[in-house]
């Protein structure tokens, strides 16, 4: 999925977006997100906090943001890294245990120079630590969103990792990866997202292999209406990628009856046998139609989301230099393109 991983930052960097899937993650706890409460904070800032800039980069996270959590009773900070992937990582829970120790690390120093300029540091272990016992860290929780259309096979903690006894495994340092994997999602989970954005993604992607039932889905849950009617196209982006059906086409269609406008979709497909032709040739046309919706309109599909890319970083205030490289990264981009890219997008817009 080509352009999945620019595509899906835009997506999941949606204030809204981003809650409902922190919601989502902890709807087995009691608590969720207080809303207004969202600061995003620059992953970047903290890189040059520790001074280990490129080999921080290495296990920063997409989007990093602090908010509110409660239930009911109680209410806390919280920080929440967010890490989207196309594909499944063996060393995701490791790479999430790295990303929460170098912000405790960042935390440590920072306060370490407070209490210094305050003079609150007394002992010499208290100097050395740079903390008071009093202090606390915000805890921080590691998000990662798989966009793939195939299942998250990755182990769950850190200590899954490891070639060591069971018995030995509580004693050891852990970090558990949170994955939340759309394709792996059951009927019954899929339900329990927002309605809205972020369930017509998760649909989209879990049911791609399924035509007949997506566009059943399409038809029936209002998270697609509200998609179609209220946006954000970030969101339709993030389906034409991984469907291959052009949502744009639907979004522009005056038809106001969901069913009707989805059917006219449908119709498309049944004249090329692409979706609801004969029963030995559904496998194949399928494939062939998700395909040809791929290309279709590709390199203006890449340039819109590369410009949105790019504004988006800019207004994170991340270094030129930086947004360079992750323009050529994301997108597979030459430096030459990139610059182009760069130069299209005014940095004022």
């Amino acid at each position: 999925m080509k352009d999945m991983d620019a595509a899906s930052k835009l997506f999941t960097g949606l204030p809204e977006v981003f809650m409902d899937l922190v919601d989502f993650a902890l709807r087995d706890t009691g608590f969720h997100v207080v809303r207004g409460s969202l600061k995003e904070r620059n992953a970047e800032t903290i890189a040059r906090l520790q001074g280990v800039r490129s080999w921080f980069k290495k296990v920063s996270n997409d989007i990093v943001a602090e908010l509110q959590v409660t239930d009911g009773d109680v209410t806390t900070k919280l920080l929440v890294a967010l890490e989207n992937q196309t594909c499944t990582s063996a060393v995701m829970a490791g790479r999430s245990l790295m990303s929460t120790a170098i912000r405790w690390d960042g935390w440590r120093r920072e306060l370490k120079r407070l209490h210094k300029s305050r003079k609150e540091l007394k002992s010499h272990q208290e100097v050395l630590d740079g903390v008071l016992p009093s202090d606390r860290m915000i805890p921080v929780m590691v998000l990662v969103i798989h966009f793939g259309q195939e299942a998250w096979t990755g182990l769950p903690r850190f200590t899954d990792t490891l070639a060591c006894p069971p018995p030995l495994k509580p004693m050891l340092a852990d970090c558990p990866s949170n994955v939340i994997s759309f394709y792996n999602l059951s009927n019954n989970e899929l339900e329990k997202l927002q309605e809205g954005a972020t369930r017509a993604v998760a649909k989209s992607i879990r049911f791609v292999d399924d035509m007949d039932r997506l566009c059943d889905e399409m038809k029936k849950d209002q998270s697609f209406r509200k998609l179609l009617e209220e946006g954000p196209d970030e969101a339709l982006d993030v389906i034409t990628i991984a469907t291959g059906l052009d949502m744009q086409a639907l979004k522009k269609d005056k038809e106001k009856d969901m069913v009707k406008k989805v059917s006219k979709f449908e119709q498309h497909f049944i004249n090329k046998g692409k979706v609801l032709g004969k029963e030995e040739g559904r496998a194949e046309g399928r494939e062939e139609g998700r395909a040809e919706g791929r290309e279709e309109g590709r390199e203006e599909e890449r340039a819109k989301i590369a410009l949105k890319f790019i504004q988006n970083w800019r207004r994170r205030n991340i270094p030129e230099s930086q947004i360079l490289q992750d323009l050529q990264a994301d997108f597979e981009l030459d430096a030459a393109t990139a610059r182009q890219y760069m130069d299209a997008q005014p940095v004022n817009a």
